[in-house]
């Protein structure tokens, strides 16, 4: 009995739907920002680094069960000067023994304009294992995918672009640029997403400003938004989903909090290095930690 639940709490609580949902932190773009050839960027530099710690909540129990890290580096993508974005989730070694994970997405984006030059999505779960990768052609107005799932034939397919679309991190990172002074509370925030081959028209609502206090002590003052979730096998679809990010220069996630469909799952921030701002920021020191347990 004992196994078959931490059965459930594994298959429903995989991680690359917590991965999916940290970075939903950042969805709050719109598509006439993603239309603009350049964007300045002020909330993140090459060096940043954020580690947040993932939970699932089935009754009155919450179990950590994974982990997800994000870094930006200073690359070149076909000569051309690049950030490189990468994401790792992965399961907490307790549960390693029982159904290991090891997810990486990663995407090359001008640092100029941020829009994505590729993305791709290597998935490592269990006996499971899958890659996704786009090409950006921006003259063309085209994106072009390879997939491959388990031992299963490439897939290869030529997407439409003519009004901008973004990858889960390129557009993660662009939009924490964008400016939500000139947004009323509760009003929705349109963007356009490629997931899995196919472009969603979905939005974001703005519900305000917050202050969230963890556990340590500390209060952060926080943008506080709903996302519109795509239906499938773990969301009910909908606005199940509460999001806050730091109301700062640095723009940075600090909690999320989701329903699913058995239970709720929640990520908080764990730790930061490298921020880019420490004006009027709420975090005073480069780097730190923040106390989640």
């Amino acid at each position: 009995m004992k196994a078959k639940l931490v059965r459930l709490i594994i298959n429903i609580y995989n991680l690359k739907y917590l991965l999916f949902s940290i970075l939903l932190f950042f969805f709050l773009g719109q598509l006439k920002a993603q239309e603009n050839s350049s964007v300045e960027n002020f909330a993140f530099q090459s060096g940043e680094k954020l580690t947040f710690r993932g939970y699932y909540n089935w009754g009155f129990l919450w179990v950590a069960a994974g982990e997800v890290k994000l870094e930006v580096k200073n690359e070149s993508y076909s000569g051309k000067p690049a950030y490189k974005i990468e994401a790792l989730g992965r399961s907490l070694k307790a549960f390693d023994w029982f159904f290991k994970l090891r997810d990486t997405i990663s995407c090359y984006v001008d640092t100029t304009s941020l829009k994505p030059y590729y993305f791709d999505r290597n998935t490592n779960e269990g006996d499971y294992i899958a890659r996704h990768q786009y090409w950006f052609d921006y003259e063309k107005h085209e994106i072009y995918s390879k997939i491959q799932k388990r031992q299963k034939p490439v897939k290869r397919d030529t997407l439409e672009n003519k009004h901008i679309s973004s990858d889960i991190v390129s557009i993660a990172y662009y939009t924490r640029n964008l400016d939500f002074s000139k947004y009323k509370k509760n009003e929705k925030i349109p963007l356009r997403m490629l997931i899995d081959n196919e472009v969603h028209n979905l939005y974001i609502r703005y519900k305000g400003i917050e202050d969230v206090k963890l556990k340590s002590g500390e209060v952060y003052e926080c943008l506080k938004f709903s996302p519109m979730l795509v239906k499938g096998h773990l969301f009910q679809g909908g606005e199940d989903m509460t999001i806050w990010v730091s109301n700062d220069m640095n723009r940075v996630p600090i909690m999320v909090e989701a329903k699913v469909l058995i239970g709720s799952v929640k990520g908080l921030l764990q730790s930061y290095e490298g921020l880019r701002s420490t004006r009027n920021s709420h975090f005073k020191n480069r780097s730190g930690k923040v106390d989640v347990d």
